[in-house]
């Protein structure tokens, strides 16, 4: 368990950085295309796709560390309500469906990344695979930090996304 707690805080750390360059880029691009643009009356025809696919992949790998961090949308209302032995059973079962879900979407991912390889971008001179292999390596990493956090959960009852302070109320 340890082994896998500490992969997924060095993955966390390493797609950290990895989101802090392409905000930057991102912020970059974009701000040097707005003054270009409304200063100067230049355009950068790349710009507006580039910033796309930063943002895509922003995303896709921002949305791992938001789930090791517990940022998701949840019900806790509801899960609140529940009582504790329900509630560890519901949350490892919203785990587990989680889990079962991002490996679809890795298959499926890398599956896609194969089907548009041969397509390029139509400004930028990369293929379309690029801005698609978001897909299954944010899965893949979501899947990275949830298996110790659901590891965790059904090991001790202490839940990634509950407070010790609400733990302490139930």
């Amino acid at each position: 368990m340890q082994t896998l707690e500490r992969l997924a805080e060095r993955v966390a750390y390493w797609t950290g950085i990895c989101v802090i360059v392409l905000v930057a880029a991102f912020t970059l691009v974009v701000s040097v295309s707005v003054l270009l643009r409304y200063g100067f009356s230049l355009g950068i025809d790349w710009s507006e796709e580039l910033s796309r696919y930063l943002m895509i992949w922003m995303g896709f790998l921002g949305a791992s560390l938001a789930l090791r961090n517990g940022a998701h949308v949840g019900v806790d209302m509801v899960r609140r309500a529940l009582p504790r032995s329900i509630r560890r059973l519901v949350i490892l079962t919203g785990s587990a469906t989680c889990l079962g879900f991002f490996v679809v979407v890795a298959y499926q991912g890398i599956h896609l990344v194969g089907m548009v390889w041969p397509q390029p971008s139509l400004v930028l001179p990369v293929s379309m695979s690029w801005p698609y292999l978001a897909i299954p390596l944010g899965a893949i990493l979501m899947i990275i930090q949830l298996v110790p956090i659901t590891i965790r959960e059904w090991r001790t009852g202490t839940f990634a996304h509950v407070s010790e302070a609400e733990e302490r109320l139930t």
